[in-house]
């Protein structure tokens, strides 16, 4: 089962990846979507969506308590992020490395490892 976790993602961080590290006219369609600041609900949900599956697999290897899997999820999605941004900066055309988008990223993990501890907490 821990398989079906670890692929599930590994493919969604390079889903992310590609999506973060390719130029916007590229895109086609997504690009055209009019919503207010949907570069920020994004990155909230990506990365929302990143540290579920990432802790899905660590949780799936239970090595560790759960206070610390949560953590260690917060963490690995804040320094991807910000190497993303970084990778934006320095490996991209039409790309710009963005402090907020680090910030919504976080934000989306703090989110996800939010509802994880209220779905463990209500278990209890």
């Amino acid at each position: 089962m821990r398989n079906i976790y670890l692929g599930a993602a590994i493919a969604w961080t390079v889903f992310l990846t590609v999506l973060c590290l390719v130029s916007m006219e590229k895109l086609g369609p997504v690009n055209a979507w009019q919503l207010p600041y949907k570069d920020k609900v994004g990155h909230f949900v990506f990365y929302f969506v990143f540290t579920i599956l990432w802790y899905a697999y660590f949780y799936s290897r239970k090595k560790s308590n759960l206070v610390k899997l949560r953590y260690i999820a917060l963490i690995a999605a804040f320094i991807y992020g910000s190497l993303v941004e970084l990778s934006q900066l320095l490996f991209t055309n039409g790309r710009n490395a963005d402090i907020l988008d680090i910030a919504f990223n976080t934000m989306g993990s703090a989110a996800a490892v939010l509802l994880l501890w209220l779905l463990q907490k209500s278990k209890k």
